[in-house]
């Protein structure tokens, strides 16, 4: 029979104290790749929501420009259309197409058509118009998109819009 001795060797613990120090950066760069992961999905969505932002005011005003009713030549400098949100308006109610009408009556969208010259001015050069035959009617066309209560931003978008008014 084959005896068996067992003895007891001592340990010091180093290598506990260097896996609790492994562990411990581990944990420490998971938790930065995280906040960095979660910070780059924040970026992301802030981009998502501008571009959305701008694509609703961009359509709001396209959709003004398309309809020639919008923009009635009436009123001289300073006169404007706007949509039932904007304040000190001389007119409400401007025509929109369906898709727009629910955002805007929600307060998501709003805008206002003003008009930036005087009756009677000469078109410019560049439209290659007759002085005599035309006048023209500049307008300029601001857009708001805001939903920033609901975190998705604010957008403010201009343009501008010459109408040919035919001299009788």
């Amino acid at each position: 029979m084959a005896s068996v001795i067992y003895s007891r060797s001592t340990q010091s613990g180093a290598i506990l104290v260097i896996v609790m120090v492994f562990l411990g950066v581990i944990t420490l760069l998971s938790m930065t790749s995280m906040r960095g992961s979660t910070t780059g999905i924040h970026l992301a969505q802030n981009e998502e929501a501008r571009y959305a932002g701008i694509q609703q005011a961009q359509a709001l005003t396209e959709a003004i420009i398309a309809n020639p009713t919008a923009t009635p030549v009436i009123g001289g400098a300073g006169f404007s259309i706007c949509t039932a949100t904007e304040p000190d308006c001389d007119r409400y109610g401007i025509p929109l197409p369906a898709y727009l009408t629910n955002e805007v009556a929600l307060g998501h969208l709003s805008a206002r058509i003003e008009r930036l010259t005087p009756p009677n001015k000469p078109p410019p050069r560049v439209i290659e118009s007759s002085i005599d035959k035309f006048s023209t009617a500049s307008f300029q066309i601001s857009a708001t998109y805001d939903r920033s209560l609901e975190g998705l931003g604010r957008v403010e978008l201009a343009e501008g819009i010459i109408v040919l008014v035919p001299n009788f």
